[in-house]
């Protein structure tokens, strides 16, 4: 059966990976340094930072599908850890083994052991050139989202019917306490990004979604607000707009995340090959996100610095180098990611399972005393 045939199975949207496809694209093309994004030498227009905001709204919108779901704790955690820990984990790993072989490779990465610790355990720290960043340094937005987790988390273990709400209050809790309370420097820092907003607008997003508020606009409407959304963003980073964040960035994802979430009926009109290709890049787009600056910049400085092969450049260079980019990252996603991932997650359900008997022993154990003792 075709994927796009099949799109949706049980809570699973497959445009939730388009979006990712989307959203993994513009990331690294941004990255590329072949526009005049974070100090590049090129000409092309620069826009695709606005893709990190898009993870955070479908971010939001995945975790009020989860909670509505009625996931439990375990499962939840579960999946998190094992989807997130264990490919970020062995790629910062590599970059500290590099950082201490190997130093002249990378700019501002030092093998520190304190800071590696921090990095794996999602504890953000500012690095020696000043940047609040973990040694993988797109982590950053790693550390985020598992405070996201926390916070839903907590939700569930407490007030599992209404975990939305309170996963909303805890955020909104931390965001201004922390952010602008708390005595420290890394938590003003950390707390004060507004991209903790983008997870409510996921969260709204997949309220109107469920409820089928846009249910009655057609979808040819839906997709040309979609695309007016992107292509706000991205003429908005092009011509360096500087007001809020969220209001430049993080509506238009919403609508970006609404409008094509409302499109997973029509998925069967799409060709095969490029609804195929599509949600393949979405699916892999974790892995492509956290390596494509390393690919990247190897293709620049083997295939164009070095062997003169392709100007990273050219319209030609950047389309040869964005798909290096992406290639890799399905591979990497493939050969990699889902084995570690399902390694992981058996590995964990074991030892829940573990302590779920441990648990049970210990309570009939309990109730068997407690009976002994009111028989005498």
């Amino acid at each position: 059966m075709s994927i796009v045939a099949s799109s949706q199975q049980g809570n699973r949207l497959e445009t939730l990976q388009i979006v990712r496809a989307v959203a993994s694209t513009s990331v690294v093309y941004s990255h590329l340094g072949s526009a005049p994004c974070f100090g590049g030498n090129g000409h092309l227009p620069c826009f695709g930072g606005f893709g990190v905001d898009m993870f955070f709204v479908l971010s939001g919108f995945v975790m009020a599908m989860l909670m509505a779901s009625g996931q439990s704790r375990s499962r939840f955690v579960i999946g998190r850890i094992s989807r997130i820990v264990p490919l970020y984990w062995t790629l910062t790993t590599l970059i500290l083994l590099v950082a201490v072989l190997r130093p002249d490779l990378l700019n501002s990465t030092t093998g520190n052991l304190s800071n590696y610790l921090r990095s794996i355990f999602f504890i953000p720290y500012f690095k020696e050139n000043g940047t609040l960043m973990p040694l993988l340094f797109v982590g950053w937005t790693l550390n985020y989202e598992m405070f996201f987790y926390l916070c839903v988390w907590i939700s569930l273990i407490t007030l599992n019917k209404h975990a939305v709400w309170m996963t909303a209050g805890l955020v909104l809790v931390a965001q201004i306490g922390f952010g602008y309370y708390a005595d420290s420097r890394v938590l003003n820092r950390f707390f004060g990004n507004y991209h903790m907003y983008e997870w409510a607008l996921g969260m709204i997003a997949y309220w109107v979604h469920h409820k089928r508020y846009l249910g009655n606009v057609s979808t040819k409407v839906m997709f040309a607000v979609g695309l007016a959304g992107y292509l706000f963003m991205a003429t908005v980073e092009v011509k360096t707009v500087h007001i809020s964040r969220l209001l430049l960035y993080g509506m238009p994802s919403f609508l970006v995340v609404c409008s094509i979430v409302r499109l997973e009926g029509i998925l069967h009109s799409i060709p095969r090959t490029l609804g195929s290709a599509l949600i393949g890049i979405g699916n892999a787009s974790f892995s492509t996100y956290l390596s494509h600056i390393y690919v990247t910049q190897a293709v620049r400085k083997l295939l164009d610095e070095k062997l003169h092969v392709i100007d990273i450049n050219s319209v030609l260079g950047v389309t040869l180098t964005l798909a290096v980019a992406l290639v890799t990252g399905v591979l990497i996603h493939t050969f990699l990611d889902v084995p570690l991932s399902r390694w992981c997650k058996n590995r964990m359900e074991k030892v829940f399972e573990y302590l779920k008997d441990v648990s049970g022993a210990s309570r009939r154990r309990a109730r068997e005393v407690h009976s002994q003792d009111s028989t005498r």
